[in-house]
């Protein structure tokens, strides 16, 4: 059957229907349609920004160093180091580990650090040895799990065994293993012996061994495509070559439904004069200077979010976009003691789920929230969520509320308490529905919601 080719105006009318993968994917092929395929809005519905790689939708971008032995055989260890899509460090002339760009904001950049980050250089002398007792301590497990004697060799006959590091690193990785394969142990070894190959190579000024390539892995669910480019630039530079080709150079704003930035303390890197406009968004331990900075590529019309889900620690939420979302979701650390109770009080979002409870002794039940909600109306539709593990602890709740003279009608797992002459507060709870069954995380939801009295 002959291929019929798509017309410049069908072509048109077809992109703004398709996938945005679907379009990187033409225009990179196709560069002659690129500036038409740059003016059509594009559209997105899950887009994601981590430390791992850049996923939109269904397909991941992940940037890393491959490693080519040409005709040489790869060892181990860089064989499983290409199979996961290359390092995700850069290297130098010996293949030491070196952090270039973690402090260089380049134009469109959004500069997350909370501070400059330190120059901690992984070539140090320091952090050979570390690596050399840390193979130590893996050669010492697998011995022990395939049941021989642990015989030390000029590997790490060198290794310092005595003092509190030393055991602190021995327990830690003991407990990493508990449940690790004999296949996991083996790996690390490798991953540790050619971590320090590259120590060798320099104390010998040889470069490294294999030829050196930034690799482009394109996950989607049906293939996996990948490209090479000569090492001539670091990752960081290449990660933001790669967001400016996917995202850059655009005559309208990208629609964005979901926004996740998972990128702790680091710079997303971003083209410049590219602006989003997103309906929800997902960060994680952010304060008010990390939203404002984000501001920077967010269209104006997005605010209020609609939804925002933040990872926290019992803190304030002063900035506009965290207190002005409609829905606030609030992942918090299982282990705090402090009680969530005084800022709860003074979110102002129509929808507030707390998604787990901490170790405050005794847990907290809420009745303190109940009483703020009664002395200070909130606005009808106003619905609280908070996880609870226990349902006695909701049940306490409740019983104590029913004693209150506020009381309208109350069921088992209910009680409606008057507000005022034209506002009701339900207090429920109800078991979380969740396929993941851990010990940690909440197995009820208790509930507040403000409604309107009954007309009679």
């Amino acid at each position: 059957m002959p291929v019929i080719p798509v017309q410049y105006e069908s072509l048109k009318a077809i992109l703004p229907y398709m996938d945005p993968n679907t379009r990187f994917q033409i225009y990179l092929r196709i560069p002659s349609i690129s500036s038409l395929e740059n003016r059509i809005p594009l559209k997105i519905e899950n887009l994601a920004f981590s430390l791992i790689d850049t996923k939109v939708n269904e397909v991941s971008y992940k940037l890393g160093v491959y490693r080519d032995y040409g005709r040489n055989e790869t060892p181990p260890a860089a064989l499983l180091i290409n199979q996961g899509g290359g390092a995700s460090e850069d290297i130098n002339q010996y293949g030491v580990t070196i952090y270039p760009g973690k402090n260089n904001v380049l134009p469109g950049d959004i500069d997350l650090r909370r501070h400059v980050l330190p120059n901690n250089p992984a070539n140090t002398e320091g952090q050979e040895r570390h690596l050399v007792r840390e193979l130590r301590v893996y050669k010492l497990l697998l011995a022990e799990r395939l049941n021989q004697e642990y015989i030390e060799d000029e590997e790490t006959r060198n290794a310092v065994v005595d003092g509190p590091l030393n055991a602190f690193m021995e327990t830690s990785l003991r407990e990493l293993t508990l449940n690790a394969s004999v296949e996991f142990i083996q790996n690390w070894i490798q991953l540790l012996r050619d971590r320090l190959s590259a120590f060798t190579n320099r104390r010998n000024n040889q470069n490294r061994p294999y030829t050196p390539w930034i690799q482009l892995s394109v996950y989607s669910p049906k293939r996996i495509t990948i490209q090479r480019v000569a090492y001539n630039k670091y990752l960081y530079e290449a990660t933001k070559a790669v967001h400016t080709k996917l995202f850059g150079n655009r005559g309208s704003n990208i629609s964005v439904k979901n926004l996740i930035i998972d990128l702790p303390d680091q710079i997303l890197r971003f083209p410049a004069a590219t602006i989003l406009k997103i309906e929800n968004l997902e960060v994680a331990f952010w304060n008010s200077f990390k939203f404002e900075r984000l501001k920077e590529i967010i269209h104006p019309s997005s605010f209020p979010i609609q939804q925002l889900k933040v990872s926290s620690t019992t803190a304030d939420f002063p900035h506009t976009i965290a207190r002005e979302g409609k829905i606030l979701i609030i992942n918090n650390d299982t282990t705090e003691i402090a009680s969530w109770t005084p800022i709860l009080q003074n979110l102002t979002n129509e929808i507030v789920l707390l998604e787990n409870e901490n170790t405050l002794n005794p847990p907290n039940d809420y009745v303190d929230l109940v009483e703020d909600w009664l002395e200070r109306a909130r606005p009808v539709g106003t619905t609280f969520y908070m996880g609870i593990k226990n349902e006695e602890t909701v049940k306490q709740c409740l019983s104590t509320l029913k004693q209150r003279q506020e009381v309208l009608g109350s069921s088992e797992k209910q009680v409606q308490l008057r507000i005022n002459a034209l506002l009701v507060l339900k207090v429920s709870y109800e078991m979380v529905q969740r396929r993941l069954l851990r010990d940690d995380l909440p197995e009820w939801w208790l509930s507040l919601r403000v409604v309107r009295g009954s007309s009679e």
